[in-house]
């Protein structure tokens, strides 16, 4: 079964600085262009995505990875968790909104804010 988390899931692993690693798995040009603070990036048709992973932050196979795509149709977080479950990674989730829910997320925050000041 997969796992998936919300945006204030994710939001709460943040800010309680859990140990995990949130990775981005669209292509660095992508990435370059816009992502969640404090994310790395692995791209998911990199060629050895799961030992990528493990370099860019994850260490065990047991630290929690959360993973995240452009969010709405795009497939792009869920092969990645898929692979890593292959490669025996062990807690893996995908943060199901991606990048579109993140940014839509962001918008709703400063826009309550703007309400109150």
């Amino acid at each position: 079964m997969k796992k998936t988390i919300s945006t204030e899931k994710l939001q709460t692993l943040r800010k309680a600085n859990e140990g995990f690693v949130l990775i981005d798995v669209l292509s660095k040009a992508d990435f370059d262009l816009d992502h969640i603070p404090g994310a790395r990036n692995v791209p998911v048709d990199s060629a050895d995505f799961a030992k990528s992973v493990a370099e860019k932050g994850a260490g065990s196979k047991t630290r929690k990875v959360v993973l995240y795509g452009r969010g709405g149709n795009c497939d792009a977080a869920a092969r990645g968790v898929k692979l890593l479950g292959q490669a025996c990674f062990t807690n893996v989730v995908e943060y199901e909104g991606g990048l579109l829910a993140w940014n839509e997320s962001k918008r709703a925050r400063l826009a309550r804010t703007a309400k109150t000041s």
